[in-house]
């Protein structure tokens, strides 16, 4: 309670902090209707412009785009059936087949409505979970912390892509960008090759901007020449008609609790929850017949899910400074700016933040309802305008906003790099979410795993006095083996089959 209440102080009592709610929501919107740029790319481009604000109004800037990046991939989605953000995929099943028989208002009001509730729900769920458990995080030592983040790494790469093999190349890879500089154990200098501007290893804003948005506008260049369809929707109600949400009880609940429970396991993110929350809402179904056939049902499913992840995935970043999926791996960056270490101990000795936090992305869902209906002709305005303005603008915005944080060319050319390395990766079929993942997570279970066996003085066996840290090791090695079991078992039955 002492939080939410130091959270609504820090918000009301500075205009600023409200105006900079409305732009990031607008802001995310935009960046979530335009199909290639996501709330990881809104997120990551604004990081720079925070640095000049205070902690509450750089994260309130923040928080506000995920929440509105997340919510508008529902737009292209359901107009013209090809999702803003990846995790409404699912959206297009059903969105996209209702707006095309003569709906388009219906479907957008229902996926908003249910990315209100979904959000909805995840807030109250940070409210009340996240200071449980960073109370909890507080009896964490070295080999629980080396666990946790090892069972994030195990999972995004097994879940982020649908090959294990990749998946690992992918994490290896991020690892590999997150040891450049002085080891923090040690303070002994690693992968600098004689290069003083490394020492401080790669600079997380330019690595985020140059996996995302660099390699983003690259793959989209190659359809400038196409012409893009243009498209409209008629008039909009701010409810959902009643008859049409017949049977979307079940779905809504399964999106808020999977969706939720999912945000909170680090690394898997809204793509696995909005699947499982579409196939278990289906079998659940009276009529699983009209699922993707424009089923409100499939629509609420897939909106509740995905929404409900973000409350969720917040909570594992403040209370262990883990991060839940990609974007609130990019917060990680607008804390650090910041000079702000996630963690348990960010309750203790910048409530106000963390409180900030919290009440931000309450509020961020309610704008976001209002906003996207209320200006939702607007938001389609943006999703035509041509790519040949828009990512000029962007390109702009990222080299600026990279040069501006430490004045270093370095940066650009950091920037540049990791823009067409992860252009050449996914043209191979490897994943960003383990590149990311792992140049966040594998410095850290590098740096608790150190720790742990020297305080053990070199006995692994150490971590079975620790029940925690065993019982997330187990699941960690589960994740990586079992999908070797499954597709052996597949082969297996396929070559019976035959």
């Amino acid at each position: 309670m002492e939080a939410m209440i130091v959270g609504f102080q820090a918000i009301f009592g500075d205009p600023f902090s409200i105006a900079l709610l409305f732009f990031g929501v607008f802001m995310g919107i935009v960046f979530g209707c335009i199909p290639g740029l996501t709330a990881v790319l809104g997120v990551t481009l604004m990081i720079p412009f925070t640095y000049t604000m205070t902690p509450v109004q750089g994260l309130t800037l923040l928080v506000a785009i995920y929440v509105g990046g997340i919510s508008g991939g529902l737009i292209t989605a359901t107009l013209i059936n090809i999702p803003g953000t990846p995790s409404s995929i699912f959206t297009c099943y059903d969105g996209y087949p209702m707006a095309k028989s003569g709906k388009p208002g219906t479907a957008l009001s229902i996926g908003v409505f249910a990315s209100l509730i979904g959000g909805t729900f995840s807030a109250l769920a940070l409210f009340f979970l996240a200071p449980q458990l960073s109370k909890v995080s507080l009896i964490f030592g070295n080999w629980e912390y080396f666990a946790v983040a090892l069972v994030g790494l195990a999972v995004v790469i097994t879940m982020a892509s649908n090959d294990l093999l990749k998946g690992l190349v992918g994490a290896l890879i991020g690892i590999v960008l997150g040891s450049f500089g002085i080891d923090s154990i040690s303070g002994v200098q690693r992968l600098t090759f004689g290069n003083w501007q490394l020492m401080n290893g790669l600079n997380s804003t330019a690595l985020m901007m140059g996996l995302f948005a660099i390699s983003e506008i690259l793959h989209q260049c190659r359809d400038l020449s196409k012409e893009k369809k243009k498209i409209e929707v008629g008039k909009m109600s701010f409810l959902p008609p009643v008859k049409e949400m017949e049977g979307c009880m079940v779905p809504i609940v399964l999106g808020c609790l999977i969706g939720t429970g999912i945000g909170i396991l680090p690394g898997i993110g809204q793509n696995a929850s909005t699947l499982i929350t579409y196939n278990q809402s289906k079998k659940m179904s009276k009529h699983p017949e009209r699922f993707g056939h424009g089923s409100p049902e499939g629509i609420c499913a897939s909106e509740t899910s995905n929404n409900a992840v973000n409350g969720g995935a917040l909570i594992p970043l403040i209370t262990l400074g883990i991060p839940g999926d990609l974007v609130t791996a990019a917060l990680i960056g607008g804390l650090m700016i910041h000079g702000l270490q996630p963690g348990p101990l960010l309750f203790t000795s910048d409530l106000d933040v963390v409180g900030a936090v919290m009440v931000s992305y309450f509020l961020a869902n309610i704008v976001m309802y209002v906003m996207e209906l209320g200006l939702m002709k607007v938001f389609v305005r943006a999703v035509n305008i041509p790519f040949s303005y828009l990512f000029p603008a962007i390109l702009m915005f990222c080299v600026l906003g990279t040069f501006a944080l430490n004045n270093r060319t370095f940066d650009l050319w950091i920037l540049i790099v990791c823009g067409i390395l992860a252009y050449v990766l996914t043209e191979l079929g490897v994943d960003m979410a383990p590149v990311i993942l792992g140049y966040i997570l594998g410095p850290l279970v590098e740096k608790y795993f150190r720790m742990a066996m020297t305080a053990e003085l070199g006995n692994f066996g150490g971590i079975l006095q620790r029940p925690i840290a065993v019982v997330c090791l187990i699941v960690a090695i589960l994740f990586l083996v079992l999908p070797l079991f499954s597709k052996k078992l597949r082969d297996r039955k396929n070559a019976l089959n035959i």
